[in-house]
Parts: C-alpha cells; structure tokens; sequence
C-alpha cells in the first residue's frame, strides 16, 4: 500500500525515480537538480515533510537555476520539518565539498544551526541558506551557531556579519563558534578578517561563548555583560601546520589590532580565556601582544588562561605573573608553548599565582630539578 501511495505522490508532484526518499507515503529526502527544482520547490516545502533537501548544481548553467530556488525558498520560507539544506556542486572539479547548513531541534524548536560554508565571494551560497533559517524559521529559542569556512588565505567576513545582522538580535544564543575546515591531512592557511567584532557581540547579548579562529582583528574596546568564554585560536582540522606554500608571503600576516583591545576589554563575567599563538612565524606575534593582555583591568573573574604554542613562553611567564588577574588564576594552560628553566622558576615561585590549582605544560625544556620545583606546588599535567 506505501509503494502506491508513494508512486501516487511521486506522480503528482512530478518527481522522477530517484529524485526522492519517501517515509509513510510522505517525501522525506529530495535530491534534485537546481533546474528541476524551479518552481516545485515551494510546494514541497509547503506540503510535504521534507527533511532534507540537496539542491544539486551542475556544469551546464544550472548556477541561475539555483538562484531562483533560493529566491522561491526566501517567498515561501523552509519547512519546519527541515534539518538539512545542501547545495551540492561535486559535479565542479574544483569543488570537492557542500555548502550544508543542518538545522537542530529540540521539542520542535530549533537550537542549534550548523553551517559548512566552501566560498564567501560565490554568490549563492551558504551564506544564503544561514540567512533563511535566520528570517524564515522560529528562531526565538536558538542556543548555538557553529560557523566552518573552508576558504584559503583570509576570509572577509563582512558578509557573514551583515547576513547575521539581518537576522536580527537573537537574545537567546549562548554560543558563537567561528572556525575552519579542510577535511584534509594537512591545514590550509587560512585567517579571517573581521573588523566588526562589537557588532556582532551586540546581536547576542546573552553570549556566554565565543571561540573565533586566527583573524585580523580591528577592535576598538571589547565589552560584554555576560561572556564567560572567549577563544582566538587557529581551528584547522589538525595541528599539523599550513602546507599550502603559494599562499606564503615575503612579511607577516596584518594582525590588525592584535590582542590590543584586551588592554581596554571589559568583560565582567569571563572566565575563561584561550589564545593561540600557533605559526608565530607567520602571524608574527610579539611580545607587546601580550603585555596588552597582562595590562587588562576588565577581566576581574578570569579564572582559567589558555596561552598555547607561543615561542616566547619564558618572556610570557615573566609578564604572567605581574597581571593584574594573576591572583585570580585557578588554571594556567601552556600547551605547546616554549618553556625553560627559566621560565619554570617564574611560575614556581611567584606569590602572586597563590590561587592556581593546576599549570598544564610540557617538561621537554625543563630541566628535573626545575621540573620537581613546579611539581611540588602545582599539579602540574603534561599535554596529551
């Protein structure tokens, strides 16, 4: 009986053999070329429960094809039934992943929305589909968007701030993650460029988590009410390091303001803060960056400091240890970063660290004597 009913509906809607996954009778799963979907995109979103749809775009014009879907679905809206939107381009060989935005419910309301996003400057995109979940689905009760750009070298990301600002404040997010993807053995080097930092903390002023990749960062004074977690960190897939060698360059990466706005940063309930200075060869880090950071007055409950993979971690703990948070410190994380003996000592014998339970740092550089000082007042764990 669900074969007829199913081929009965597969009929009326004019789909072809394959186009569709059915479910008691229903359209469940569609996958389609961008060309097929003009005009029968709207009443499947309107009558059917789909779950999943998969615009697919080929070599043979089907771009403007695609643009008109996206225009149907902005008149029409998604489906409330909807968990994923691809726009699959496999058929380009350049392109060797989707554009996908998953769509996470919980009781029927949506809390969480996750989007892979291959190319900023395509028009068309990704960007597109983050921007009908925000304007046609309830969004009212939204806790988290996880955002992973695949593009090489540095990413713009004036269109993904302007799409999230359409979308309206949104005081229910409690977590903002920007980060990359390659999905391959090695990293790409890739940055983001972000100039509009304070706008986009304003559409979330529930915010408690932001982890945001490596970036150019212009920042004039960094606040919000009720951040508890902030990363600025390299998220590629592994810790491997850049491979793609035409993108180097003769000087640094711009830091834009570096970590200089943590001077002026007032972010009353953080309590937790990880930077990564990871391929410090080549985002050129100093530390005068740092100083910055040990100078803040507005981090007055950090607790738990992450500073990872910095090359200069002697000269860090020295200025460390003068923070104006110090006494603060509950966890000091210094993974990767180039400790000595001299380094050791600073950490196992200031006074001002009388709070820290726990120092997480490698003893490769550390001689046993120095190595057995730290040991002695801290419990001290090694990276994995």
């Amino acid at each position: 009986m669900n074969d007829e009913r199913e081929e009965r509906r597969r009929v009326e809607l004019g789909l072809r053999p394959g186009e569709a996954v059915f479910v008691d009778g229903r359209v469940d799963q569609v996958a389609m070329d961008a060309d097929r979907l003009v005009g029968l995109v709207s009443r499947l979103m309107r009558e059917e429960p789909i779950s999943e749809l998969r615009i697919q775009v080929d070599l043979a014009g089907s771009e403007e094809s695609l643009h008109q879907v996206l225009v149907e679905l902005r008149e029409v809206g998604l489906a409330s039934s909807l968990r994923s939107i691809v726009i699959d381009r496999r058929k380009y060989w350049e392109v060797i992943r989707d554009d996908e935005l998953d769509i996470h419910r919980e009781a029927g309301d949506v809390v969480r929305l996750e989007l892979l996003l291959i190319d900023f400057e395509r028009p068309d995109s990704g960007v597109d589909l983050l921007e009908l979940a925000l304007t046609s689905l309830d969004t009212s009760r939204l806790e988290a968007v996880d955002i992973a750009l695949t593009q090489r070298g540095p990413t713009d990301a004036t269109r993904l701030v302007e799409v999230l600002h359409r979308g309206g404040p949104l005081p229910s997010v409690r977590e903002l993650t920007v980060g990359y993807f390659t999905g391959i053995e090695r990293d790409w080097i890739q940055w983001v460029r972000l100039d509009a930092l304070e706008t986009l903390l304003s559409l979330y002023p529930g915010l408690q988590t932001l982890v945001l990749p490596m970036a150019e960062l212009q920042v004039g004074r960094l606040e919000h009410p009720e951040l508890r977690s902030l990363s600025l960190n390299w998220l590629g897939a592994t810790p491997l390091g850049p491979s793609d060698l035409s993108a180097w360059k003769t000087s640094p990466v711009p830091k834009a303001s570096g970590l200089q706005f943590l001077r002026e940063a007032c972010l009353p309930k953080l309590e937790q803060l990880g930077i990564d200075f990871q391929f410090e060869w080549y985002v050129g880090w100093t530390p005068e960056d740092v100083h910055a950071l040990f100078q803040a007055e507005g981090l007055v409950r950090l607790r738990h400091l992450v500073l990872r993979y910095c090359g200069f971690g002697d000269v860090l703990c020295e200025a460390l240890i003068h923070a104006r948070f110090a006494p603060q410190l509950e966890v000091i994380d210094l993974t990767g970063t180039e400790l000595s003996d001299v380094g050791s000592r600073i950490l196992a014998r200031a006074p001002s660290l009388s709070r820290v339970k726990q120092l997480i740092c490698a003893r490769r550089e550390i001689s046993p004597d120095a190595w057995n000082e730290l040991a002695a007042r801290y419990l001290v764990t090694e990276p994995p």
